[in-house]
């Protein structure tokens, strides 16, 4: 299982920003930002797959601003082990190509929240898979 990526030497492509610009908050009301991450993985070929991570921060109620942060990476695996493990998204959570996704995705966000209301939204470089 540990030999599924073949190749370390990867870069995350930014894929896609939604920011939709919400209304203001009540005074004195407390607003939740929900943050959550999605993971696919694509078979682009038979020795390579494209793992993307889509951020999600959704406040509630809904205020202030919407916004998803889409991140991809080509890897290049070994189809033999690939092709053995149960659950792709389950292997590529945990791994260094998890890892380097949200930590982008997360730098990002912070970047782009810098001058909102709320300042600078800084979220963990881990994966926020719901529950």
């Amino acid at each position: 299982m540990a030999n599924i990526i073949r190749n370390m030497n990867f870069k995350p492509i930014l894929e896609k920003i939604n920011y939709e610009r919400l209304g203001e908050p009540t005074p004195s009301s407390t607003v939740n930002m929900r943050v959550w991450d999605e993971l696919k993985v694509e078979r682009l070929r038979s020795d390579a797959v494209k793992v993307i991570l889509t951020r999600n921060v959704k406040p509630e109620p809904s205020c202030i601003f919407s916004i998803d942060v889409t991140i991809g990476v080509e890897v290049i695996i070994n189809t033999s082990e690939y092709d053995s493990t149960e659950d792709p998204i389950e292997f590529f959570k945990t791994s260094p190509v998890g890892r380097v996704l949200a930590g982008h995705a997360s730098c990002i966000l912070t970047e782009l929240t810098l001058h909102s209301q709320i300042g600078p939204m800084i979220t963990a470089p881990v994966i926020q898979l719901p529950q």
